[in-house]
């Protein structure tokens, strides 16, 4: 083997160990991104697919890891956070190192504990925080303080914090978090007893129900019915029966049971009992179980008492056992995350000593495909953003709508059966002015993208350039798919497909351009069209 052929061969390695580290890299900040868009499930698909490469891709990868667990149900792993924050520790990373305590505290959260160490953690990520520019990051760490505060009854601790979280939010736009930020100060009132507070917050917080999750929808009606259920049990009935539309939750039904006992109606207190204990896990349905069996000592049925109490205790024993082998279980974990170190270990080490050895050979050559790539990459993260703006803003925009109709129909009702519901019918006619504003202001801006689209759209008829139109192809789909939603099935033989192959298949495949003309149109060789249309060929289903 010659000189030439080693040098050949040594090139080739280090191109695909630097690709390698390149697709790893972006893969990592293609999930950061999908969560901080709150696209939980696709961020959680990629990372399945991601092997790290080196110490600095697994700690990223643990704590995307982390956070893509917690916001999914499931429990975080200590051992792979602790990883995270070692190595953040030692390398001095403040965004990243504040990130790793916030999901270390998350983990105790999922595990429905919360030691002193939680606020220690988030004490020293409020900290960091503030030595960075990122928003988002200040936004979750004063969430989690706020939330830590609250449990822990220190209302005012909390009310401080959550009233920073919603200027972060605001200051991100974000109406979801928003909405979180008023809740959590309405909950603080009502806990304080400052009742007009807690409705004034509750109130405005409504306004934003439809930008929380569905279960959310569900808790934020439930304070509605907390807050009114003493002095209008009627009204807090409709926040209920709304909260239920929403999500079968235990708690909506508990408070229906109470409400129906505060009107001496045993048997609906006793159906609706039965329905949240239906729903409970383990510690919710001892709480449950407690007060209806203190019902029963009251009222002195000793009959019930007794049966309740059986079902109290059992409730008890499963608990502890699921506690036990809950335990195991996570002692596995521990000992299978160890061993798995041990043996990752031993390879990155070689690993990493080849691709020392190799990189200083192949800098330029990365160097230069890695600015190209950003730029493709970051051009098509911009349109998909753009495109996945649009299908949310017409959904939310279609929501209101729906929502708008359904409260002039109910003022419509209420207005006909009773004057004693006077005051919700009030209520609703001021939502309805904001809703109505808030229709009229989405229906221009819907018009505004289509009127974009509808210009690239005319320019391909008219066989003109629309390489200055780029960074909108997304309005150019967005304008295909509204005006011939018939005609989509263009892209169907296709997978994976990004913005700008979906506007060149319209081109081919619907306007029926030819070579010359697509060359005219995307500012392209002719010999360019036809590799394009070929690659695209090798994308069929």
């Amino acid at each position: 083997m010659n000189k030439t052929t080693i040098i050949i061969i040594c090139i080739i390695i280090i191109i695909a160990g630097c690709n390698t580290k390149s697709e790893v890299c972006q893969q990592l900040a293609q999930v950061d991104s999908l969560l901080c868009n709150n696209c939980v499930d696709s961020a959680s698909t990629i990372l399945k697919n991601i092997e790290p490469q080196t110490k600095e891709d697994s700690a990223y990868y643990f704590v995307l890891k982390a956070e893509t667990d917690y916001r999914q149900g499931e429990l975080p792993n200590f051992d792979e956070i602790n990883y995270s924050i070692s190595h953040y520790e030692t390398y001095n990373n403040d965004r990243m190192l504040a990130t790793s305590y916030y999901y270390k505290v998350c983990a105790f959260i999922a595990r429905d504990t919360l030691p002193k160490e939680c606020f220690m953690l988030l004490k020293q990520a409020e900290q960091l925080s503030e030595k960075t520019s990122d928003n988002n990051l200040k936004n979750k760490i004063y969430t989690g303080l706020a939330y830590a505060n609250g449990t822990k009854d220190n209302l005012d601790e909390a009310l401080y914090y959550s009233k920073k979280e919603y200027y972060y939010a605001q200051k991100l736009n974000c109406r979801r978090d928003m909405a979180y930020a008023l809740l959590t100060m309405a909950t603080c009132y009502r806990l304080l007893e400052q009742k007009d507070s807690s409705e004034y917050y509750i109130m405005l917080c409504k306004s934003f129900a439809n930008d929380v999750d569905t279960n959310d929808k569900s808790y934020i009606y439930n304070i509605l019915a907390e807050c009114f259920m003493q002095e209008n049990p009627d009204a807090a009935i409709q926040y209920l029966n709304t909260s239920l539309k929403y999500k079968k939750k235990p708690q909506a039904y508990y408070l229906l049971a109470k409400i129906y006992y505060m009107k001496n109606d045993t048997l609906h207190w006793q159906k609706y009992c039965d329905s949240a204990l239906a729903l409970v896990w383990y510690k919710e349905k001892i709480d449950i179980l407690t007060d209806i069996a203190q019902t029963h000592y009251d009222a002195k049925d000793i009959t019930a008492y007794k049966k309740t109490t059986d079902s109290l205790v059992k409730t008890w024993k499963e608990y502890i056992d699921y506690k036990k082998n809950n335990l195991s279980l996570e002692i596995q974990k521990k000992y299978d995350f160890e061993k798995q170190q041990t043996e990752y270990e031993k390879d990155i080490w070689i690993l990493v000593a080849i691709i020392c050895i190799l990189m200083v050979a192949g800098l330029v050559i990365f160097m230069v495909n890695r600015r190209n790539l950003r730029k493709i990459k970051q051009l098509e993260n911009d349109n998909a953003q753009l495109y996945e703006k649009q299908k949310v803003f017409i959904d939310n925009l279609d929501e209101y709508k729906a929502q708008l109709v359904f409260l002039q129909k109910q003022n419509e009702e209420l207005s006909s059966t009773s004057d004693n519901l006077a005051s919700i019918v009030e209520a609703n006619k001021q939502m309805i002015s904001t809703l109505q504003h808030k229709v009229d202001e989405m229906d221009m801006q819907n018009n505004a993208y289509l009127a974009v689209g509808k210009t690239i759209f005319e320019r391909m008829k008219q066989n003109l350039s629309i390489t200055d139109y780029k960074e909108n192809y997304a309005n150019c789909l967005y304008y295909f798919e509204t005006i011939h939603p018939d005609k989509t099935n263009i892209f169907d033989s296709y997978t994976n497909l990004t913005i700008e192959n979906k506007v060149f298949l319209i081109c081919d495949d619907f306007l029926g351009k030819n070579d010359e003309q697509m060359s005219t149109i995307f500012d392209i060789s002719q010999t360019t069209v036809r590799t394009r249309r070929s690659k695209l060929k090798t994308k069929l289903s």
